[in-house]
């Protein structure tokens, strides 16, 4: 059994909890050290039988630990997994046992797949979080980019730290640092930086 560590203790965190035990129950894999994070009472009301360590960045990472980023925020990822890289840390990817992953697909460090399907020629960069969403062929989709529940991407390119909503559906290509606000179905391609809402999805004015 590989030692891991879960690195965020909210709702990401925890479902990363669970799947490391549906992963558990089929392949004794992991040893679940704990969490790591900055609020460290944020697991006293929650029925989880691990602690929170310490923060992150009190953590030095030792030899034989491996890291999941259980954080939702793309941009929040991206700079905790620098900052626990410079330190050295590996980080593992978790598929869970319930997903349907086509042997064609590729997936980079640091993923999460804690449900849904991913088809033939889809490509993942890392740290790509994919919950329960249905992930079409020859899909790439960036690196430190979230989708939530049941989102729908038939077809397209996803671009780097973009964040998708539960009940989208994305009909063309996202750039880098797009937000869609759930249950929006993205018709057009949307420019970087762009938070889209509605059917069909519109530029949010701030």
């Amino acid at each position: 059994m590989k030692k891991i560590i879960i690195v965020g203790a909210g709702g990401f965190g925890r479902e990363a909890y669970y799947l490391i035990r549906d992963i558990n129950k089929v392949q004794p894999t992991w040893d679940l050290v704990g969490f790591l994070d900055d609020r460290i009472k944020s697991l006293n009301d929650k029925k989880i039988n691990v602690p929170i360590l310490s923060t992150v960045e009190a953590w030095n990472p030792a030899d034989d630990e491996y890291f999941i980023l259980g954080i939702a925020s793309p941009r929040t990822k991206e700079i905790v997994a620098n900052k626990l890289k410079a330190k050295g840390a590996k980080f593992a990817t978790l598929i869970s046992p319930m997903a349907s992953v086509n042997e064609t697909a590729e997936i980079g460090e640091g993923c999460v797949v804690s449900g849904g399907s991913i088809g033939d020629c889809t490509k993942l960069g890392n740290f790509v979080h994919i919950a329960g969403s249905m992930i079409g062929q020859d899909v790439v989709i960036g690196d430190y980019s979230t989708t939530t529940g049941f989102v729908n991407i038939p077809k397209g390119t996803i671009g780097r730290r973009v964040f998708i909503g539960s009940h989208a559906v994305i009909l063309n290509d996202l750039e880098d640092d797009v937000e869609v606000v759930s249950g929006s179905v993205v018709f057009h391609k949307i420019k970087a930086g762009y938070k889209v809402m509605g059917y069909p999805a519109k530029k949010i004015v701030l």
